[in-house]
């Protein structure tokens, strides 16, 4: 049994102080108070449940999308968990089919040997609108079949597959087949209309990637994407709070009609011009070789830190933004999100 000691804790639901975790096989078997002087381990400062980063590229000079490999989600963990990010999706930029493969093969595989923080693989297309491309590469992007879609869920197996796509770029029963079909799909890279969007979400697909960016705008005739999911506040949708994504009083407006459906993702890159996708830093932000904004050199730390500096966000509220909500968009909340009897073990040491 593990025993853990701290004076401050902020469970995700309450604030705990001073108390004992107990832990067995990272499993937490109890929470008890104790005095302040058996106080040993996290005297200062406070834990928080662990980060959860649905869309992260790579890390440490490896980028995912130019090397599908398990060193590069490894270099991807590495580096984020060191700012409180144990658990993440690699995202995989828009890419050609042998490109997806060997992503899901580098996942599976990174899993299989018991490596640490990898929830599934984000396929960040390519079933997008290229008018909605952003950074990503036009000639990268395909039209939806059913044969590559097939082809993903078998080579996948028990890997989770989350998938940003373009509704309005499926054909006939094609998109009814994906949402129905193990991928998770969440909405971007799409120049949608209100009623393509309602018509996505009444066939299910309840998320939103990166709002307000590469989709669709709200104007004052048209709703687009960004002004629908607003609409609906059963949608989650993601948002990157790095204050160049966005200004922060969009933040704010997003948080006020989203509340509890706004979750963070930091959309973290990498400077790596090895491959198709070259993404240099300066001025701290990363641009594509045509200057196009493209990723961001956030951690979930800072946009925490954003949230409650410059948005007005309570810090308990932003810390569920990027780790409870998080976890409830993957369906892992029972397993993860918050700190209580039951869950895994899995903090991170907030010092003021």
């Amino acid at each position: 049994m593990k025993k853990i000691t701290a004076r401050k804790v902020f469970t995700g639901k309450e604030w705990l102080g001073p108390v004992e975790i107990l832990v067995e096989n990272e499993i937490i078997q109890a929470i008890q108070f104790i005095p302040d002087k058996e106080v040993k381990d996290y005297p200062n400062g406070f834990l928080c449940p662990a980060f959860i980063d649905l869309q992260v590229y790579g890390g440490n000079g490896i980028l995912f999308s130019n090397h599908q490999t398990v060193e590069a989600i490894q270099a991807t963990y590495d580096e984020h968990s060191k700012s409180g990010t144990e658990f993440f999706q690699i995202t995989l930029n828009c890419s050609p089919k042998e490109s997806i493969f060997k992503a899901i093969d580098a996942a599976k595989q990174y899993q299989q040997e018991g490596r640490p923080g990898l929830l599934g693989l984000h396929l960040e297309g390519p079933f997008f609108n290229p008018i909605r491309r952003g950074a990503h590469k036009e000639e990268f992007v395909q039209k939806p079949t059913k044969q590559l879609i097939d082809a993903i869920i078998q080579l996948a197996g028990d890997l989770r597959i989350y998938m940003t796509i373009a509704p309005e770029m499926f054909d006939g029963d094609l998109l009814d087949y994906i949402i129905q079909s193990p991928i998770i799909c969440s909405i971007g890279h799409s120049d949608a209309t209100q009623s393509q969007v309602e018509h996505a979400f009444e066939k299910g697909i309840n998320k939103i990637t990166h709002l307000f960016n590469a989709q669709s705008q709200w104007q004052s005739r048209a709703l687009g994407i960004a002004g629908t999911s607003l609409l609906h506040d059963e949608i989650w949708a993601s948002i990157i709070v790095d204050g160049l994504h966005l200004d922060f009083g969009t933040v704010k407006l997003a948080k006020e009609l989203k509340r509890d459906r706004l979750f963070l993702i930091t959309d973290a890159v990498t400077e790596d011009l090895s491959g198709p996708y070259h993404f240099a830093k300066k001025d701290g932000k990363f641009s594509n070789d045509q200057g196009t904004l493209s990723g961001s050199a956030l951690t979930m730390h800072e946009a925490i830190e954003n949230c409650v500096k410059h948005v007005g966000i309570d810090l308990e509220e932003a810390v569920r933004m990027g780790s409870l909500y998080p976890a409830e968009v993957i369906g892992l909340e029972n397993e993860l999100g918050t700190l209580e009897v039951g869950k895994r073990w899995s903090a991170y040491h907030w010092i003021d």
